[in-house]
């Protein structure tokens, strides 16, 4: 028995002993753009570190992933272009140290098919040309043009077309890349980016001469930061400023930009631009300090990595340059501080969303239902795997399925195009019971008021039920005939009651509307909705316009009283009380495209309330056309006014309790 206890010891002690697992967390956090709330929300990775390669590097600055995979580097502080493998290994420098080979300071690298390495010899201030040996071949220097007479040649970036047709980008040139035919003659400049028109050049040119204006310094285009070239010949260009417009360019032989000048997002402080096979846009940005993919429109879809100026930690970018992506998917990074080459690899998740994403973009909705499934399983939080299921669902006419799911995803045109085929397969099979329902509701309006007249006659109303009843009745009067509604109201009483009770419904039609309206509508989460703040800012605005007209029109010599005021106003919104049930009813039974009768019906409703404050106003107050005009101006101006003091006394009030409030709290703490 002691040996067996002694034994049990012993191996508890092993186990005890033996190392933790090891939870290899990543620097950094990868996040995915929701474009339908516009928000940037946390995912697991889609990319993780593969490696980083240095020892040989002192300034690397630009790379090129060749069609074999091979990564080509320019290091700006060797004077080499450097080829590794795809495992990060060196295969081979070039570059000579002496003679027309010898590099200086070469900023930009680019490979044809063939193999020909390009390099934008920034030093030597010429393109030099390396066969697939490595050997130099040739150089283009400054070309002979009366165009470039006067301009420094200075490249930093080149990108050759399959014509061999080369875009140069020179330094700190506003005036686009320079095009130079396969022997280096000058074919004009392309893809200047557009000057800044400023608010203060705006001002200038209103208010100064010609003479002054020769003597201004002209506004002039930011000049591009890095260029790229897809297979089909479309030539990227990087540029940094202006908050990500026109940040990535996409320009075609004409140099029309395909994407039209789009804002991209994390693109402020863009360094480069890279394109994989499938299309899908990947940039580097300094300000952001991360890697951000963009499909092929540029929509932001993912973005992972983090820059940190004194890293020493691995997959953390210290100054990234330039980025490329491999055929594998790999992504790699330039890093000049940190000396090295970061290569990420895309992880099976990453794998699947990705691959998911383009058989969606490209409309192969069937095909992408497996990656979908295998997201789903894994995350079931991404917001657009359930837009692509619900194409799927679509697809394969699962309309009650896409509903559910493009409503999980805040997607109107897809749930609307699901809606529309649920809606009409309901109405093929209960379109003889709508009929006959429709039919029964109109004879019930028409039986009301008979029914209602008949018991009148039987038992007449007293005098007091007769008011109220004409009361009522005024707020159908007020939307057709409002000067001869306004009139009877002006002498007239209204009950308190009926008063409290047409503001009581028109704030419980407030609450439908928020909770009942249709999802193609109103498409939000009924959970994040703040009740409250809704309806103050619905009923803070008319108790102001009451205070305001009042306070206004008396001064004005306005005959209205502040009862008379409070009843037209209440009347006034006649037009959102009847309209707003109908139009509840009707949000939920069209699609997207029968939107524009909803949104009509919705203006048509607040120009015949604006109409009718502007009645009561005139008619309550006895004013004039044009005078009524004037001081709903100034009502809407004293409106304003009060809100704005407001502000400022809500402001001050609460820094005064946050005064005392920690005052008590320093007191208790150190009593």
């Amino acid at each position: 028995m002691k040996r067996w206890l002694v034994f049990l010891l012993l191996a508890a002690i092993a186990v005890l002993a033996l190392p933790p697992e090891a939870n290899a967390r990543l620097p950094y956090q990868t996040t995915y753009y929701d474009s339908n709330q516009s928000y940037w929300y946390g995912i697991q990775a889609i990319y993780k570190p593969e490696g980083a390669y240095g020892g040989q590097f002192d300034e690397p600055v630009d790379l090129f992933v060749a069609s074999d995979d091979k990564i080509y580097v320019a290091d700006k502080g060797n004077d080499r272009i450097y080829v590794l493998g795809n495992d990060g290994g060196a295969l081979a420098e070039i570059g000579d140290e002496e003679g027309p080979g010898a590099l200086s300071s070469p900023e930009g690298v680019f490979v044809t098919a063939d193999g020909e390495v390009y390099v934008a010899d920034s030093g030597n201030e010429r393109i030099a040309v390396f066969g697939a040996d490595g050997k130099f071949s040739r150089e283009f220097k400054k070309p002979d043009s009366p165009v470039m007479s006067k301009e420094h040649f200075v490249p930093t970036k080149v990108v050759v077309d399959r014509r061999g047709v080369m875009y140069v980008n020179t330094n700190a040139s506003y005036q686009g890349l320079v095009r130079l035919s396969p022997n280096g003659e000058f074919m004009g400049y392309f893809g200047a980016n557009k000057a800044q028109q400023t608010l203060l050049n705006w001002v200038k040119k209103l208010i100064l001469n010609k003479e002054q204006l020769k003597k201004e310094v002209p506004g002039l285009p930011k000049p591009i930061q890095n260029i790229t070239i897809d297979p089909d010949g479309f030539v990227y260009t990087a540029t940094g400023g202006s908050f990500g417009a026109s940040a990535i360019r996409k320009l075609n032989a004409g140099g029309v930009d395909a994407f039209k000048g789009k804002t991209f997002q994390h693109s402020h402080g863009i360094q480069d631009v890279a394109i994989d096979l499938n299309g899908f846009l990947y940039n580097i940005d300094l300000d952001f300090g991360r890697v951000t993919i963009f499909d092929r429109t540029g929509d932001p879809l993912f973005a992972f990595g983090f820059t940190d100026v004194n890293t020493q930690q691995y997959g953390v970018f210290g100054f990234p340059t330039s980025i490329g992506v491999d055929t594998k998917m790999n992504v790699w990074v330039t890093d000049s501080r940190t000396k090295t080459i970061h290569k990420f690899r895309r992880t099976e998740f990453g794998d699947d969303v990705l691959k998911a994403l383009v058989l969606y973009d490209e409309g192969r909705y069937e095909e992408s239902k497996p990656y979908w499934e295998r997201v789903y399983a894994r995350n079931e939080m991404y917001n657009n795997l359930y837009i692509g299921l619900g194409k799927v669902y679509l697809e394969e006419k699962k309309n009650e399925l896409a509903l559910d799911f493009m409503k999980e995803a805040y997607d109107t045109k897809g749930y609307s195009k699901a809606f529309w085929e649920l809606r009409l397969d309901w109405l093929q099979k209960h379109f003889l019971g709508l009929i006959l329902g429709l039919i029964a509701v109109y004879l019930l309006f028409r039986a009301i008021p008979i029914a209602y007249r008949k018991i009148l006659a039987w038992k007449p109303p007293s005098e007091a039920y007769k008011k109220t009843l004409d009361d009522i009745r005024n707020l159908g009067r007020v939307m057709i005939h409002p000067y001869d509604a306004f009139y009877r109201m002006k002498e007239a009483k209204v009950s308190p009651w009926l008063i409290i009770s047409i503001l009581a419904a028109v704030v419980l039609v407030k609450i439908a509307s928020i909770y009942w309206s249709g999802f193609l509508i109103n498409p939000i989460n009924l959970a994040y909705v703040d009740l409250w703040a809704s309806l103050r800012l619905f009923v803070l605005p008319w108790i102001t316009w009451i205070i305001a007209n009042y306070l206004v029109c008396s001064v004005k010599d306005g005959e209205g009283k502040f009862r008379e005021v409070i009843q037209g106003s209440t009347y006034a919104l006649a037009p959102y009380l009847i309209c707003s049930i109908p139009l509840i009813i009707l949000s939920n039974v069209i699609t997207l495209e029968e939107s524009a009768i909803f949104n009509a019906i919705s203006a048509v409703m607040y120009i015949w309330m604006a109409v009718l404050f502007f009645v009561m106003t005139q008619v309550i107050h006895n004013f004039e056309f044009l005078e009524s005009l004037k001081n709903i101006a100034i009502t809407v101006f004293a409106i304003g006014t009060i809100w704005l003091f407001g502000f400022i006394v809500f402001g001050l009030s609460y820094n005064l309790y946050d005064f005392f409030n920690q005052l008590y709290n320093e007191v208790i703490f150190y009593r």
